[in-house]
């Protein structure tokens, strides 16, 4: 019998011994084509195609104006528009907004793939390669780095907004949706599991410098950079067919091709989100770039490919506390701190998430008292309001890590009220005296602003720094979840709290006005610092939070609804 294979071009099988696929025409071994790699940006700026934010609509606030970009890569070339805002405050144009739907995803391709299935060098013009998980490579750049059986998840996924463009695209063209890099539940992992093993590709690049050039070379950066580049990447796994620029190693250089990554590829992105390497070949990634035709997908297909539905990631706005990501063993949304260390910890988020890091091998506590008075601690795990403690590191002492955090969450709606933080001094490790740490509290994903608490007992407002020590073993602060009483909203003027009340009303009435929402204005009272508002909205019930409204005020959104809602309108950024 004549051993089979399969074209390169379309995957239909073949005999061994044909010199052209019978059915495209394709030559069973062509010669590799000429294509030249992108310059890729240095890594201490956004990759291509990455968004600037904009700059204040409102001189008078400390308000962050937004921007959204839509950039849809299709066969003829690049179609761009954009949400921004002109120097006199007015909003220039902008796109609709659309949602991806909850879908459920196919299971994990069940085909065995043999060696080399995967061949750029069969490319023809116009051509996109598809690349089905666990499918090998031809002349990747290492071994494989990747750790477990990659698998298309099979979870139902969260809604990803993706903007639209309605420039008109020629026949039998598909505008390729862009998602912003940041977006939450865009990317998927299993929580504290590693699916791309960082360290061995740093090891086989050291051992390789003509890889290593080369692959240093496609990321824009210096070989010498190599290393601390690949260790602020994140390990990440696909949960959408994803466009890329691949790479392969040809002739002592990198060579780039057009890719489909089949949902379920492990890749390693920076802090854009942007994908800059596929974990199972070690191979580096960039950008898609645009094509002069419509393009021609290729190669082994899977059951659930639609080239409708195939995105492009691109830069907006760096990610700071870490990559919200789909848990694809549970569904659930969890948090996965930047960079590649094998120590940190995926942590849990909800509602309301009160987070502490530091960086040694001490042990710290933290405990957080709810409205009730029931308070969450390493001692008591869980109250009836719903929260949990989610992570406790560092305990014992020789168990610690370097890069301990820990974590309790309110996964659904957390009760109203006030919220007593407390930061303990536990157990030095013989790691010194003194320990600074960083504390985060974040509601509906929000960042939300907190306060120390002060000798006198007043509150101040912080951002979270400080440290304990046998001097200071403890450190106490607060915030408000919805509904929280200030105990002076007048700043010490009985009547000045109905000037906070109408300022701040007028205030966000006014920035809702100027991008086209009205509603009804639903007063929940002062908080700490300024005033809370309920609007009834098309969109659904959205609270916002105005601080200071009658100094240099600022509006938090204080739930998803209002989240959305101040990013369309410019006057927030996550």
């Amino acid at each position: 019998m004549t051993p089979m294979g399969a074209c390169p071009r379309c995957g239909t099988p073949h005999g061994a011994s044909s010199m052209t696929c019978a059915h495209c025409g394709a030559p069973i071994a062509p010669t590799a084509p000429t294509i030249s790699t992108p310059t890729i940006s240095s890594p201490t700026a956004p990759p291509p195609m990455g968004i600037a934010p904009a700059g204040k609509r409102w001189s008078t606030g400390q308000l962050i104006a937004g921007s959204l970009a839509v950039v849809a890569l299709i066969g003829g070339g690049v179609t761009i528009g954009l949400s921004l805002t002109g120097d006199d405050g007015e909003k220039v144009s902008g796109p609709s907004i659309t949602t991806l739907l909850p879908v459920t995803t196919g299971g994990a391709t069940t085909s065995s793939y043999p060696a080399g299935t995967l061949d750029p060098a069969a490319l023809g013009a116009g051509e996109v390669l598809l690349e089905p998980v666990n499918a090998p490579m031809a002349e990747p750049f290492m071994p494989t780095v990747g750790r477990g059986t990659e698998a298309a998840p099979t979870i139902s996924l969260p809604s990803v907004p993706i903007p639209t463009t309605s420039a008109p695209l020629a026949q039998g063209q598909v505008a390729l949706a862009q998602v912003a890099g940041r977006e939450p539940g865009l990317y998927g992992g299993t929580r504290n599991a590693v699916a791309c093993d960082v360290q061995s590709m740093i090891s086989f690049l050291e051992q390789h410098p003509d890889k290593a050039a080369a692959w240093a070379g496609v990321q824009g950066i210096a070989v010498s950079e190599v290393r601390t580049f690949l260790k602020g990447l994140t390990p990440v796994i696909l949960t959408r067919d994803t466009r890329v620029t691949n790479h392969g190693f040809r002739n002592g250089q990198a060579f780039a091709h057009p890719s489909v990554l089949q949902a379920g590829h492990a890749v390693l992105v920076d802090r854009w989100g942007v994908p800059r390497a596929k974990c199972s070949c070690g191979n580096p990634l960039s950008p898609p770039e645009p094509m002069s035709t419509a393009p021609v997908y290729v190669g082994p297909r899977w059951p659930t490919f639609d080239p409708t539905i195939i995105i492009v990631i691109i830069a907006t706005e760096p990610v700071d506390d870490g990559f919200v990501i789909v848990d694809v063993d549970s569904g659930g949304m969890i948090v996965r701190p930047i960079g590649a260390d094998p120590e940190t910890t995926d942590l849990g988020t909800g509602d309301v998430r009160v987070t502490l890091r530091w960086t040694d091998a001490a042990d710290l506590d933290l405990s957080v008292t709810d409205p009730n008075g029931e308070t969450v601690s390493y001692g008591s795990g869980t109250v009836s309001s719903g929260g949990t403690l989610d992570v406790d590191a560092n305990a014992p002492c020789l168990a610690g890590t370097s890069s301990p955090a820990e974590n309790i969450i309110w996964p659904d709606t957390a009760p109203g009220g006030r919220y007593v933080v407390t930061v303990n001094y536990y157990n030095p490790c013989d790691t010194g005296d003194v320990h600074p740490y960083e504390l985060t509290v974040f509601i509906g994903g929000i960042p939300a602003q907190i306060y120390l608490g002060t000798d006198d007992g007043g509150l101040t407002p912080s951002d979270g720094s400080g440290s304990v020590s046998s001097a200071t073993p403890t450190v106490i602060y607060t915030f408000d979840r919805g509904g929280g009483i200030a105990t002076d909203p007048g700043n010490g003027d009985p009547g000045n709290g109905d000037v906070m009340e109408e300022a701040s009303s007028t205030i966000l009435g006014q920035l809702l006005l100027d991008c086209g929402y009205a509603g009804t204005f639903t007063n929940l009272g002062p908080v700490e610092g300024g005033w809370y508002w309920s609007v009834t909205t098309a969109n659904g019930e959205a609270e916002f939070l105005v601080y200071d409204p009658t100094g240099d005020w600022s509006v938090q959104p204080n739930n998803e609804t209002a989240a959305a809602i101040a990013v369309e309108c410019g006057f927030y950024s996550p």
